[in-house]
């Protein structure tokens, strides 16, 4: 069975939620942080970036479901599941040290950046013990 079609509707999903992403990051530097806008709205501002995440979550969600190929799917599921815990356990240790004065403090979006990190990681193992880097790479 053919992922075309899957593959297609999660790089549409993808590219929508990276650019809500980057232009509502944009808007809401300059809105927030030049304009000086606050209050209600500058949280409905500052909120948008991390639903346009949600949204890139939802696309590789959605991708799993979609993949009917079940050696597809498990690579895809494994590739997650890496990048969640590399994300994860990063961000835990992270977290001791700064908790302990020992390394600065770094924003909790950040975590996102090291899942997407951890996407890699999940790839570059399937690839090394399965052969294959799955669909999306």
């Amino acid at each position: 069975m053919s992922v075309a079609a899957p593959k297609r509707r999660y790089l549409t999903r993808i590219t929508a939620s990276m650019l809500v992403y980057g232009l509502s990051i944009a808007l809401a530097a300059y809105l927030i942080g030049e304009r000086e806008l606050s209050g209600p709205l500058a949280f409905a501002v500052a909120i948008v970036p991390g639903l346009a995440v949600a949204g890139m979550f939802y696309a590789v969600g959605m991708f799993m479901i979609e993949i009917k190929d079940e050696f597809l799917r498990m690579l895809m599921v494994r590739q997650q599941l890496i990048a969640t815990g590399f994300a994860m356990t990063v961000a835990a240790v992270w977290g001791f040290l700064e908790s302990f004065g020992l390394v600065p403090h770094v924003e909790a979006f950040y975590i996102v950046v090291l899942w997407a990190v951890g996407t890699l990681v999940g790839a570059l193992s399937n690839r090394l013990t399965h052969g294959s880097w799955g669909e999306c790479w």
